[in-house]
């Protein structure tokens, strides 16, 4: 192909203008992407959560609604805990805030807390418990297969 010089010009200059144009839509898209990050979300994983646990475990209706009754229980009982919960971590934060780390200090307060832990690891055991009975002989065989294969791809995750 025999092009002239000022013909080579103008399409590498189009190439160029076109590559620009190109990075500078990808550069908007991408902050708009940004944006969208810092506003609030609507946190929606447990609802697909249980999606594909209804899925992977074949649950029946009934079974659906029994777990969205024990998960909206759990729920309720831990908005009762959560202003503890806040108000354990703005007084942590302003222990880690400290020029020097006082870990007497930080040991009181973690025992002084040390009910409400207790209380929300035993609202989580009892909800698996809740779960784990409502689903049939099979399905509990699954479940405990799918949170030890869970268990161990966090860990590898974590290193």
């Amino acid at each position: 192909m025999n092009m002239t010089k000022p013909m080579k010009t103008i399409f590498s200059t189009a190439a160029v203008c076109i590559v620009i144009a190109f990075v500078s839509v990808a550069s908007v898209n991408a902050s708009d992407n940004d944006i969208a990050l810092d506003a609030p979300i609507e946190h929606q994983g447990n609802k697909h959560k249980m999606k594909r646990m209804a899925k992977a475990l074949s649950l029946s209706e009934q079974q659906q609604v029994q777990i969205k009754a024990i998960k909206q229980q759990v729920k309720e009982q831990h908005k009762a805990l959560r202003e503890s919960m806040t108000q354990f971590k703005e007084e942590e934060k302003k222990l880690l805030q400290t020029k020097s780390f006082n870990e007497d200090a930080y040991s009181a307060l973690y025992e002084a807390y040390q009910p409400i832990f207790a209380q929300i690891a035993l609202i989580r055991v009892k909800n698996r418990h809740a779960v784990f009975n409502v689903l049939t002989e099979e399905q509990q065989e699954k479940w405990l297969k799918m949170t030890k294969h869970h268990k161990r791809n966090t860990k590898k995750a974590r290193g």
